[in-house]
């Protein structure tokens, strides 16, 4: 597993957990993604900063599943963040304490990604995101 630390793009990127559900939007690209299965809780993860073998511990201490199963699937998820530059190196990040497991272990479900391009020309209109750093309704030059 790769041990570089990880974090949200947060320069770019903005999300909501909806009913266990992340949905996260790339205002610079205008594409939205759905996370579901596990992938909210590793993304919750990448809130504080983390590697890809400290997700899976947490998640290992979460479901019940073998070690390589989970560690596939977060290596897996990880690298489709990267490569939609949703998520970027922390060089700098000492990572969070992972969030407390609940009580009992319950079944594993692979983390899933989803892309959607639909309403990128939507987003990528929006003028409120292509301002300076004085604010709305100064737009950048």
């Amino acid at each position: 597993m790769s041990e570089a630390r990880l974090r949200i793009n947060s320069e770019s990127v903005v999300h909501e957990t909806i009913e266990g559900e992340v949905i996260v939007i790339d205002l610079s690209s205008g594409s939205y993604f759905s996370l579901s299965g596990s992938a909210p809780d590793v993304w919750e993860l990448l809130a504080g900063g983390v590697t890809a073998a400290e997700a899976a511990a947490a998640l290992e201490a979460r479901y019940e599943a073998d070690s390589e199963t989970i560690g596939t699937g977060v290596e897996e998820l990880l690298g489709k963040l990267v490569e939609a530059r949703l998520v970027v190196e922390d060089a700098n990040g000492n990572g969070a304490p992972a969030p407390a497991a609940p009580a009992g272990r319950t079944a594993f479900e692979q983390p899933a990604f989803e892309r959607y391009t639909d309403m990128q020309d939507y987003f990528l209109l929006d003028p409120i995101h292509e301002v300076s750093p004085e604010g709305w309704p100064k737009p950048a030059e």
